[in-house]
């Protein structure tokens, strides 16, 4: 199923609109994104477009097995990719410590009290 000629590459190097490999070697779909953390090199997983109407499934990283920029190879089959999950774009929250005193002066307006 691999494509052992070529070397693969970092999920970063993944191209838009990849094509998503199911164990079975059938086109199981596209990549629409990359889900993870490209300052962290946190690699989630992958958002793929599986049908026309079906919306984005979510597959998780440790269910792919080969990269290349045009090809991702996944160690699940077909019937599989189909009950993946819808992916949902996770909230991002960013803090600082320190950043207005906490929470409990986020909770107080922002006052210290004495």
């Amino acid at each position: 199923m691999s494509t052992p000629e070529r070397p693969q590459v970092a999920w970063k190097a993944i191209e838009a609109d990849a094509e998503v490999v199911s164990r079975e070697g059938e086109t199981a779909g596209r990549v629409s994104r990359i889900v993870g953390d490209h300052n962290a090199d946190v690699f989630t997983g992958l958002a793929i477009l599986v049908g026309a109407f079906s919306g984005e499934r979510f597959v998780p990283a440790e269910r792919v097995q080969g990269i290349w920029p045009d090809r991702v190879e996944l160690d699940l089959t077909s019937a599989e990719v189909q009950e993946l999950p819808k992916h949902e774009e996770a909230p991002t929250v960013r803090w600082q410590p320190g950043a207005l005193g906490g929470i409990f002066s986020r909770i107080f307006g922002g006052r210290r009290r004495p």
